[in-house]
């Protein structure tokens, strides 16, 4: 009889934590090489133990482990597979660098969108581009997903779920304000928020979660803001570009008015809060504001929200890529084996199995009608929404990017002034040491 090990998070020891963070301190780093030896596949007739780390919740583990494992198993006979749940805490990503230098990596790992650049650059995962079949998955992903997993040109992982922001509206303060639907555009957006301003001071149009790109990004980049260029190896003549300040001026032009919410900066009320007390009229957030609000006191509310697209300025409503890609590690034994586990995973049928408990679908043409109502929009919403650009250095463009936001906002330099001297230092980043 075949066992499955369903187990919790590996927890490295304290000399491995160590090398791990002196490892993930440098911008570039080479943790493995091609495992010299690596089966590329099990002797006919033998089994196959895959090791797979995930982050799902409580409910989504039930679903993967009772009804997503057993019927890969049933079609796979020669294939076990051994899913560890792992804490998403800050420690996780120390855990996967220390794991990797002792070669106690998984074979596949569900790792947060973000951090593939890191790991691609540090030679930890398997490039999938030379997977035979790869281009038969190349234009299976719903917009621009795939992009996510993309470095040096080359792919280092597919998708397995997906979010991204979208404005969800307090319909009451939308009436208020004269509307009786979201606001398509910007300029209907900022005209709403003005009369409620008018209305009552206490009153705030618009609620961004925070400074960072994740909640700055959509704003910026649809009032024709850019934070890089096209290779990705530079700030200078984008962020500091003439239409970027112009869309950083806007935000600053509105924060000023009163129509975004100080919550943006850290002040009060904040988003959620806002929104439910019915001082915020739109609040930006992924799905699971939802899922995390059915079972509270703030269940009743949810009834009065209405969810829509980013509204249009320069740009399309755009908003930013969320989400997590399976990543083949380069020390699995296995690879075949891991790849074909990973394409499972991409199946329509099991797409569907998890969509039940909450998750995204990152599947092109997925049945939207198969998604919880509120669900729905963010499906749409993925169409129009750009990734974080896909670099190893991310979370010190991300900070500095925070940072220059933040300092604009609260007047500390002018818009034009900061974001200059902020391209040049993320340009060093880039460049690396």
């Amino acid at each position: 009889m075949r066992r499955r090990r369903i187990g919790r998070g590996w927890l490295a020891p304290a000399s491995l934590l160590l090398a791990g963070i002196l490892l993930a301190g440098c911008s570039t780093y080479s943790l493995v090489d091609d495992p010299a030896g690596a089966s590329p596949g099990a002797a006919p007739g033998s089994t196959v133990d895959l090791t797979f780390w995930h982050t799902f919740s409580d409910v989504e583990s039930k679903v993967f482990e009772t009804q997503v494992l057993p019927m890969f198993e049933k079609e796979h006979p020669n294939i076990v597979v051994h899913a560890v749940r792992q804490n998403y805490t800050s420690q996780l990503n120390d855990n996967i660098v220390a794991a990797v230098a002792d070669d106690k990596q998984p074979d596949v790992m569900r790792m947060d969108i973000i951090w593939v650049p890191q790991f691609a650059s540090s030679g930890a995962l398997t490039d999938l581009s030379t997977m035979p079949d790869f281009g038969d998955y190349e234009h299976r992903f719903t917009g621009s997903l795939l992009q996510t997993n993309l470095y040096d040109g080359r792919y280092y992982g597919i998708p397995l779920d997906a979010t991204t922001m979208v404005p969800i509206y307090d319909k009451k303060l939308l009436a208020e304000a004269g509307l009786s639907a979201p606001p398509q555009t910007f300029d209907e957006l900022i005209a709403a928020s003005r009369k409620l301003k008018a209305k009552d001071e206490g009153l705030f149009g618009i609620s961004v979660c925070c400074s960072s790109t994740w909640g700055m990004l959509p704003y910026f980049r649809t009032l024709g803001g850019e934070l890089l260029g096209p290779s990705l190896d530079r700030a200078s003549g984008y962020l500091d570009s003439p239409a970027s300040v112009k869309a950083m001026e806007k935000l600053k032009g509105w924060f000023d008015e009163g129509l975004i919410s100080p919550s943006v900066v850290g002040g009060e009320p904040g988003g959620w809060d806002g929104l439910f007390d019915g001082k915020i009229m739109m609040i930006d957030e992924a799905h699971w504001f939802f899922t995390s609000n059915e079972t509270t006191a703030n269940a009743p509310r949810l009834a009065d929200m209405e969810t829509a697209l980013f509204p249009s300025d320069v740009r399309e409503g755009t908003s930013v890529l969320g989400g997590e890609n399976l990543v083949l590690f380069k020390g699995s034994r296995h690879p075949q084996e891991a790849w074909t586990f990973m394409k499972f995973l991409v199946s329509e049928p099991v797409q569907e199995l998890m969509a039940g408990t909450g998750l995204i679908p990152s599947i092109k043409g997925f049945d939207r009608d198969k998604l919880r109502p509120e669900f729905r929009v963010y499906l749409d919403q993925l169409s129009r929404a750009d990734p974080r650009p896909p670099v190893p250095q991310w979370d010190q463009v991300d900070e500095v990017f925070s940072r220059t936001v933040t300092r604009i906002l609260v007047g500390e330099k002018p818009a034009a002034e900061a974001m200059k001297e902020s391209a040049a230092e993320i340009d060093g980043i880039l460049a690396g040491p």
